[in-house]
């Protein structure tokens, strides 16, 4: 008798996708294993010996950890500079995500020219990019824009757009809203340019994941009783909520490997300047570091709040 052939179990459709992830991720993950993983290494040796160039080349004598000790016990500003990055980019990022929500629901509302304006709020990703970038970095007008919060003396203090940030402070003040508080809404109005400038990118996530949203849902929604309110923090939300971790996470990246960012420049100038590459190397080690604890914390914190909808 033979046998009964085993049924061959057919692949989810979430098992699909992976597949098709993976597919499209392996372009990405070959180049870093070719071209980057050499290089990492080569870092990695670089931080942990002190070299010294020769006419031959160069060579290597090990030193151990002497290197992070430099940078985080000698250096004179890198650990100041590194903290004060911390700082900003926790004040822009929960800015640049809570804002590029907003527009995105906007955005995705029924308008004239919906489409025009989906590529005004896209403008910023094209300016910031190759030589656009470069010719806009000596323009005296972006300049004036990027410094429109001013130097804190005793003139007046406008923002961006003229409107005085006193006037702003005085009122959450009359308000009897904490000094904290006043100070991250006062920095958010001061940094407004910023956070338009780096919510491209967002905003045509989160308007892809509002679109895949089916009406049916919100129909229903309403036909329950639920007022607009209701609907965006029961149904827009979580089931955006994997694009909102997606977006953190970018942004987060975004915001410490900008070019305007103070601690690449400070890690180019001691290996290019000061040629001192093993103090460069361990840098930039403990800064990959602080940004990989980081986004740990993020993906941790957003865990309890990420809603993934299984579809079979």
């Amino acid at each position: 008798m033979k046998k009964k052939e085993k049924p061959i179990k057919k692949k989810s459709l979430t098992q699909k996708n992976g597949l098709y992830g993976w597919f499209f991720l392996a372009p990405f993950v070959v180049g870093l294993i070719v071209f980057y993983l050499p290089v990492i290494v080569e870092s990695f040796r670089f931080s942990v010996n002190d070299l010294s160039l020769s006419t031959g080349g160069y060579s290597l004598e090990f030193v151990g950890l002497k290197s992070y000790r430099y940078a985080l016990f000698t250096h004179a500003t890198f650990v100041r500079d590194t903290l004060s990055l911390i700082g900003d980019l926790l004040l822009q990022s929960p800015a640049i995500i809570i804002f590029s929500l907003f527009i995105a629901v906007l955005l995705n509302q029924e308008m004239p020219a919906r489409g025009l304006f989906r590529g005004i709020f896209f403008l910023p990703v094209i300016i910031a990019t190759g030589v656009v970038l470069k010719a806009d970095m000596s323009n005296a007008m972006l300049e004036s824009m990027n410094n429109a919060g001013g130097i804190e003396t005793n003139t007046t203090v406008t923002a961006a757009g003229g409107f005085d940030i006193s006037n702003i402070r005085v009122m959450l003040e009359n308000m009897y809203i904490s000094s904290g508080a006043v100070d991250y809404v006062v920095g958010l109005v001061n940094n407004i340019y910023s956070v338009v400038n780096y919510s491209g990118v967002q905003i045509i996530l989160f308007l892809s994941g509002l679109q895949s949203i089916s009406p049916a849902v919100y129909e229903a929604a309403k036909v329950e009783g639920a007022n607009g309110w209701d609907s965006f923090w029961k149904i827009t939300v979580p089931i955006l909520s994997p694009i909102i971790l997606v977006n953190t996470v970018y942004t987060v990246i975004d915001g410490f490997t900008r070019s305007d960012n103070p601690i690449m420049a400070l890690i180019d100038d001691v290996a290019f300047n000061k040629m001192n590459y093993s103090a460069s190397s361990a840098m930039a080690w403990l800064y990959l570091a602080m940004v990989l604890v980081i986004l740990g914390g993020v993906a941790l914190i957003s865990r309890r709040f990420t809603f993934y909808q299984e579809r079979d």
